[in-house]
């Protein structure tokens, strides 16, 4: 089959055209699909008025008390995190995991590390935001099976 040298011209622009159209919106839709497919089921399987605000209260959960050192949470300083279990667990770490709630900065992993038979600490130290407060919302894994999941939020503001 041949064709004319004119058509050629027209058929391999409008080809260029789609070509870039499909690049386009696979590029706009890709970061979408992608969170969608690498987000967590434990994130979402919280109701949102379920987590407790530690700077408010000292939080309670199954028997299990969290709390902070200092009402007052800012980016970059120290603030102590204690965990009260009601009995002995068979480990000496619980895991901590935060995500932002107003923007997504990651996820904020901090691990308590036992002080004595029921109580376990870490260093809650958040990272700096661009906005003057953030909600960080997580989850304390109580067991190693990671099936109790104790939750709460926290909130921080800039100095």
């Amino acid at each position: 089959m041949n064709t004319s040298p004119s058509q050629s011209p027209v058929s391999r622009s409008l080809f260029i055209t789609v070509g870039l159209l499909i690049l386009a919106v696979v590029a706009f839709f890709l970061p979408s699909w992608l969170s969608g497919f690498f987000s967590t089921a434990s994130s979402s399987s919280i109701a949102p008025a379920a987590y407790c605000s530690l700077n408010h209260q000292t939080c309670q959960y199954k028997g299990y008390q969290a709390s902070l050192g200092s009402p007052m949470v800012h980016p970059l300083h120290a603030n102590t995190l204690t965990v009260t279990a009601p009995q002995a667990l068979n480990t000496d770490t619980l895991l901590v995991k935060l995500q932002g709630v107003e923007m997504n900065m990651g996820e904020y992993r901090l691990v308590l590390k036992q002080t004595d038979k029921l109580t376990y600490q870490g260093q809650l130290m958040l990272p700096v935001c661009t906005e003057d407060s953030m909600t960080w919302a997580g989850t304390i894994t109580l067991n190693d099976d990671a099936n109790t999941l104790f939750p709460i939020k926290v909130s921080m503001e800039r100095l």
